[in-house]
């Protein structure tokens, strides 16, 4: 929906290094605070995600009862043309509408528990005593062979 090359607006650059200096340097791209970026970044591609439990969904029923007459044909066009023609201007002359609250929808993976001394203790003893097995059934091998 955006020509190409798209060059972003210095609000929405300095938001993205937000986000990495709240996550230690990196972007988490399955967090809410990304999704909001990409948002602004390509408002009719990616929805506003809102955080959870803010917002109730409603059926397309219930919308249509609570709002009257759907917006069709060319009201929709009309609307969608005057959002364009000033979308340009709105970015530069106001700020971003930004909430601060971070979701993460997939958690990031947990180091492993290190394995206690024990197990790698038996593990010692289970290879060195196959070690030794082997060097005995070769040593009985070449007795027998002489």
């Amino acid at each position: 929906s955006v020509d190409a090359p798209r060059k972003l607006d210095a609000s929405l650059t300095q938001r993205l290094e937000e986000i990495a200096e709240r996550h230690g340097g990196r972007v988490p791209l399955h967090g809410r605070l990304f999704a909001q970026w990409m948002h602004h970044a390509y408002p009719r591609e990616c929805p506003f995600p809102h955080a959870s439990g803010t917002v109730q969904v409603s059926s397309r029923k219930e919308l249509s009862s609570g709002f009257g007459e759907h917006v069709l044909g060319e009201d929709a066009l009309r609307a969608e043309a005057e959002a364009h023609a000033t979308e340009g201007v709105a970015m530069e002359a106001c700020e971003l509408p930004w909430t601060s609250e971070e979701e993460l929808f997939v958690h990031a993976p947990t180091a492993r528990p290190r394995e206690g001394w024990l197990r790698h203790c038996v593990g010692v003893a289970a290879m060195a005593s196959m070690f030794v097995a082997t060097l005995r059934s070769a040593a009985i091998g070449a007795g027998s062979v002489g």
